[in-house]
Order: structure tokens, then sequence, then C-alpha cells
């Protein structure tokens, strides 16, 4: 007599869902107001960072992506991007029937910043 064992999981699959998005940094307003007067103008780049949720039972590390925009000028309290768009691909995760894992974008702003002083590893 033969029998065939069926292994079932304790728990149901986990559902991924692929979104592309799309970001766009138009402009930033009132981003100093302590430097108001000085002649001299800073550049200002933005670094957006794109943070998946954390892998279960892999490496202890979120992946991470990062993008600048170009370096712009401020002036008078307002700096503006012309076509600073980004794109990355987002994969959620569902964990109850409609809920799903977070994803962090966060935004850095920096003042006259050269990325380029530090060679790449």
């Amino acid at each position: 007599m033969v029998v065939k064992m069926m292994k079932w999981r304790p728990w149901p699959p986990l559902v991924t869902r692929k979104y592309e998005v799309k970001l766009s940094v138009k402009k930033l307003e009132g981003w100093d107001l302590v430097r108001e007067g000085v002649p001299e103008k800073d550049r200002l780049t933005v670094e957006i960072r794109w943070k998946g949720p954390k892998a279960t039972l892999g490496s202890l590390r979120r992946s991470v992506k990062r993008n600048f925009t170009k370096e712009a000028v401020g002036e008078s309290d307002v700096v503006s991007w012309e076509d600073e768009e980004f794109q990355s691909l987002c994969s959620l995760t569902s964990y109850k029937d409609s809920l799903f894992y977070p994803w962090e974008i966060t935004f850095s702003v920096f003042t006259n910043v050269s990325f380029n002083q530090y060679p790449k590893i």
C-alpha cells in the first residue's frame, strides 16, 4: 500500500503586487527663513530614499534605493527643479486581507554638497 503525503503550509502564501511609482520633485518653498537677506545663494540637492519592507528570513537589511536631484539655486525662499522625475518598482507584500507591509520614502535636503569627493567602493 502506497500513501502519498502532502505538505500543507500552516499559513497561506503571501500575495505580492508590483507597482511602478513615479515621483516628481517640482519646488521647495520656505526652506531657510534664518538666512533671509544674505547675498550668498545656496545650491540645494534633494536625496530621495526608497526603503522596502524588511526581509523575513534572509538578511536583516532592507532594500534601499537612492536618487538625487540636480543642484538648484535658491531664489527668494523658493527653489525649483525643472524635470526631476524618479521611478521605482515597488513590490507590496500583503500579510492580511487588504493590508500591505509599508514602504518608506524619505526626503533629505542638502546645501552646497559635492558628492564626487569620495570614491565609490
